[in-house]
């Protein structure tokens, strides 16, 4: 009985783990570029007890108990499943319309360092720097980087921002001037070896050359002739892929399962109790 509690005490802090990830898909079912996150469980390990008679007559079940000691949360993975596309009519949304193209952002991680991450979020804005020019920059005020990792700068009296079909943005000012300017793109190549920042960003996880795995083999720089292969759309955003009934129905079977391994603790406690009342 004290083995089954352990049992179900184990899986529920792994059902647990999957509620949260749940509960952040559906959170975010508003959050543009967003992909939501997918878990899959394994099982722990099971000891076998030899403790039956060989010769017992008529078995009807193999020799040996194997009782296992629960699950857990195996993998997550986020899906890269193409979201929705939502006609905006601004002139700085812009959306992918190919499922493994990235626009590069500078970010400041925990310690204060800026280190590039990458986004599907193409909601853009121009933020002041001074009383000449603005900057690119995305929905937290962080910079967007052109192919060459640079912040992108413009003149502060532009007039109309239009995108070739390279991914290069163009802006007009009002003395009649045009500025050209490469969109920082990425293609992903292994999504799944890529790390979850926040909500938005990923980034590349620095123990590549421990796992074996090149840099290149992950994303590969949308620059040269592989920009005629970039899929943008202006005035459109992509919206999150979370499939909303189906992250709901998942919702409701983890906390049906959640609900049996607490019953079974229950079950367990009350036969401990009745077995150290016996007399």
């Amino acid at each position: 009985m004290i083995r089954n509690m352990v049992t179900a005490t184990n899986t529920m802090g792994q059902l647990q783990k999957q509620l949260d990830l749940i509960s952040n898909n559906i959170a975010n079912v508003n959050t543009y570029g967003y992909k939501e996150n997918n878990a899959t469980f394994t099982s722990l390990l099971t000891q076998e007890f030899q403790n039956q008679r060989n010769d017992a007559a008529d078995r009807n079940t193999p020799l040996g108990i194997r009782i296992g000691v629960g699950a857990k949360l195996g993998q997550t993975q986020y899906s890269k499943q193409q979201g929705a596309m939502q006609d905006t009519g601004r002139l700085l949304d812009f959306a992918f319309e190919q499922t493994s193209q990235y626009f590069k952002v500078l970010v400041q991680d925990e310690n204060g360092e800026q280190e590039i991450n990458y986004t599907r979020n193409g909601a853009f804005n121009l933020s002041p720097i001074n009383a000449d020019e603005v900057m690119l920059v995305d929905g937290q005020g962080n910079p967007i980087l052109d192919q060459n990792d640079n912040v992108i700068l413009f003149d502060g009296d532009n007039t109309n921002i239009g995108l070739n079909d390279n991914g290069t943005l163009v802006i007009s000012n009002a003395g009649g001037g045009v500025q050209a300017v490469e969109l920082g793109i990425v293609n992903v190549q292994r999504p799944q070896m890529m790390e979850r920042v926040s909500n938005e960003y990923y980034s590349i996880p620095d123990n590549l050359a421990e796992l074996g795995v090149d840099q290149g083999e992950v994303l590969v720089q949308m620059e040269g002739g592989l920009r005629q292969d970039i899929a943008l759309r202006q005035r459109a955003l992509e919206q999150s892929n979370v499939d909303l009934p189906r992250a709901f129905t998942d919702l409701i079977n983890v906390q049906r399962n959640y609900q049996f391994h607490s019953r079974a603790i229950s079950i367990s406690d009350q036969m401990l109790g009745l077995v150290n009342g016996l007399r």
